[in-house]
């Protein structure tokens, strides 16, 4: 290998190596015992007793889906924790903390959590954009990416999904699991999870059905475009707004429109602003929202950004962007 191609892979390693993540923090309202909550990011030190230190959370179990399908729902409280398919984890001070099996806190899975009190639990963490995985003929035990200014009726939100209806879907109600009678007129929450039964193989995501160009994120390497798509799969017209989230100056980027569906390509190419409404997605339709990073106009090494997606149905998802420029030193 020269030197020069020696010198720029060490400098490309160097910096991925450097790579400084977004994060954003997640605020979950806990109420004194069981609680059932989708946690949406991954804390930096996620060993539990480092997430759950100086909290009255006493016991925190997930479940991780078997081959085996779920066919009934037992209340927390009766639950044998040494089940195949669930982790547990008990705070120290308690006579079965070495029965603990859950060594690692990550985001995007639902939580079974009880505390000894009402304790409003604030997380900051990074992001990754994975869709839900759904077992088929079982119930799933998951949660959503959801605006609280604008929360959807469960009905609102599966309603284009034939797999999840008739609708099974139960909620922790006073650390019981109860059935929604009614999900036409019943809100979903942000930071909830559920049991929800899935007949048959599905991919739905929701209303709103979004993908990235690969993995769980934009990660331009080399690249310098990237792309989010959206699919409307309710019967309304939908409204998407991209907001581009940074702890710091972000990464520079341009935005282009691409549709799908129409098989055109929009002449729309500009700065990234802070807050960005895309055109009115009808029912049905499908677009691509087209990234590019101005690499030129970075000032460090690698920079990162999140994009906050939200629609006026109530959905909200995060996806997180990193870009790298080799030309830079550490010093820079």
């Amino acid at each position: 290998m020269k030197a020069n191609s020696l010198l720029t892979l060490v400098v490309l390693l160097a910096a991925l190596s450097a790579r400084s993540e977004v994060t954003r923090t997640q605020t979950i309202a806990l109420q004194k015992g069981w609680n059932s909550v989708f946690l949406q990011v991954s804390p930096a030190h996620r060993d539990p007793s480092s997430v759950f230190a100086s909290t009255p959370i006493e016991v925190v179990a997930t479940y991780f889906a078997l081959e085996k399908a779920v066919q009934y729902i037992q209340d927390p409280g009766s639950i044998g924790w040494n089940k195949e398919g669930w982790s547990v984890w008990y705070a120290s001070n308690r006579a079965d903390a070495f029965l603990s099996s859950l060594h690692a806190v990550h985001g995007n899975r639902a939580f079974l959590i009880f505390s000894k009190q009402d304790f409003t639990w604030v997380v900051n963490g990074t992001v990754a954009f994975a869709p839900t995985r759904w077992k088929n003929d079982s119930f799933n035990f998951v949660g959503f990416g959801l605006d609280d200014s604008a929360l959807p009726t469960f009905d609102q939100f599966f309603a284009p999904s034939v797999a999840h209806q008739p609708y099974r879907i139960y909620r922790l109600v006073n650390n019981q699991w109860t059935q929604v009678a009614d999900p036409v007129r019943t809100t979903m929450r942000s930071g909830e999870a559920c049991w929800i039964y899935c007949k048959g193989a599905s991919d739905y995501q929701g209303p709103l059905r979004a993908a990235v160009q690969v993995g769980q994120g934009i990660d331009f390497g080399t690249a310098s475009e990237g792309w989010v798509s959206f699919a409307n799969q309710s019967t309304y017209p939908m409204n998407i707004r991209v907001e581009a989230v940074a702890n710091d100056g972000g990464l520079p980027l341009s935005y282009t429109i691409r549709g799908i569906t129409q098989g055109s390509m929009l002449p729309v190419s500009a700065p990234l602003p802070a807050s960005y409404q895309l055109q009115q997605l009808e029912a049905g339709d499908s677009t691509s929202f087209w990234l590019k990073l101005r690499r030129e106009s970075m000032t460090s090494q690698t920079q990162s950004s999140l994009l906050k997606i939200t629609t006026d149905n109530g959905i909200q998802l995060w996806v997180p962007v990193t870009g790298s420029r080799t030309d830079l030193t550490s010093a820079q």
